[in-house]
């Protein structure tokens, strides 16, 4: 900071020295030497016109009185001839200091001044910012190389050191590192043991090198983990990955909420909650939920809208001899975003029924049938199996209806997509 600030200082003074150079120069030497030859002329003419004076005085042409007052104004033209010149070359130096004074100053203040306000003078001069972490702007690409860098450093500065190691394994595992990952857990296993909490890790990185697969040698580790302890929240979460990537929701859920019933720390409830709604809804759709025996645990207080749905007898004709049809049967805001807010998924062949749309069929925590007052619900058999409306699709539909319903809605679908 003080190499700066005298560095600062001496191109100030550099500009300050342009300035006054230039001020200080030679003025105009033609017109300096003008001024000259014209006080000479004067002084010249002055002592000629005396000599006339005191030749005139000598031979009786002019009295001494007359002689008096014609040399005190002689005397006078001299004097204003003379003194003008110097007053005007004296308030022209004083106009010289001036300017370069004026500019000088600033220079000064302009150069703070825009420094104080476009420079990094706020950032430095501010403590917190001298405090923060210099890698804080950095990607997170760059900060895990960092962090990386940093355990690898502290591993090899004390091999010993099983926290450095089991953090580098995670880490590794977030880098996509795995065969690095597997060998610093069982790093740490061969200083303290076989621990569920490293077993479990080390379960992870070998499932994601194997494109997110359990094989037999990934299968024995798993069961040592559980063995070691049944709760393992690195071992559970695990399982309820591969689950939920099979479309086996019911132990997705198993897996994940014992995790979130386990009570254990360093668990990111957050997300394990959104996984675990997620499950639930992936089950509602497919109509797994009451089969499950999973739990649905929703507020009678809360809105939520019973719909009779049937087919109508065009549409039976039309699906009476093709296969089993999809239906979505779905709540959106009558005034906002097209994402339902309550969703179910059935075959066409389970019409007629009565369905229940809640907040329990949420797709997110955020969009829900208790964020609105109105809604609008839609009845659609799929012809392809796919969300959504297209043409061809049969569907029914009830605009603009308030999400406290007490009596059952009834929709029949008839209408062909165009």
């Amino acid at each position: 900071m003080t190499t700066f600030w005298l560095a600062m200082l001496f191109f100030i003074v550099i500009a300050l020295l342009i300035v006054w150079r230039i001020f200080a120069a030679p003025k105009n030497t033609i017109g300096a030497e003008n001024t000259n030859i014209r006080q000479e002329t004067n002084v010249t003419l002055y002592h000629e016109h005396l000599a006339n004076l005191e030749n005139d005085l000598a031979e009786g042409s002019i009295e001494q009185e007359s002689y008096t007052q014609l040399k005190a104004e002689l005397d006078k033209t001299l004097v204003q001839d003379v003194d003008p010149n110097q007053a005007q070359a004296e308030m022209n130096q004083r106009r010289s200091m001036l300017w370069p004074l004026a500019i000088g100053l600033a220079i000064i203040s302009l150069s703070l001044s825009t420094y104080m306000t476009f420079g990094a003078y706020p950032q430095l001069s501010s403590p917190m910012a001298l405090n923060e972490d210099p890698h804080g702007q950095l990607p997170p690409e760059q900060m895990l190389a960092v962090r990386l860098q940093q355990l690898e450093a502290d591993v090899e500065k004390n091999p010993k050191n099983t926290q450095a190691w089991f953090s580098l394994g995670q880490a590794y595992i977030s880098a996509g590192e795995f065969d690095s990952a597997i060998k610093a857990f069982d790093t740490v296993m061969e200083e303290v043991g076989e621990y569920a909490e490293l077993l479990g890790p080390k379960a992870q990185a070998m499932y994601y090198k194997n494109d997110q697969r359990i094989n037999s040698e990934i299968q024995i580790v798993i069961d040592k983990a559980l063995a070691l302890d049944a709760l393992d929240a690195s071992t559970n979460i695990l399982l309820g990955m591969d689950s939920f990537s099979n479309s086996d929701f019911a132990n997705a859920v198993k897996y994940w909420e014992t995790v979130l019933n386990s009570g254990r720390p360093g668990i990111s409830v957050q997300a394990l909650t959104g996984a675990v709604e997620e499950a639930k809804n992936q089950m509602r759709i497919s109509g797994e939920m009451a089969a499950s025996g999973v739990e649905s645990v929703v507020d009678d207080s809360l809105p939520r809208i019973v719909v009779n749905v049937a087919l109508a007898p065009n549409v039976q004709e039309v699906l009476m001899n093709s296969e089993d049809k999809t239906v979505f049967i779905y709540a959106v805001a009558a005034n906002g975003p097209r994402m339902p807010l309550a969703a179910v998924k059935i075959k066409a062949s389970d019409l007629p029924t009565s369905i229940t749309l809640d907040d329990s069929q949420a797709m997110t925590q955020q969009m829900k049938l208790s964020s609105v007052d109105r809604v609008s619900v839609y009845a659609v058999v799929s012809m392809k199996g796919s969300v959504g409306i297209k043409p061809g699709d049969f569907k029914a539909e009830l605009l603009d209806i308030a999400t406290i319903q007490k009596d059952a809605l009834t929709m029949e679908i008839s209408t062909q997509v165009q």
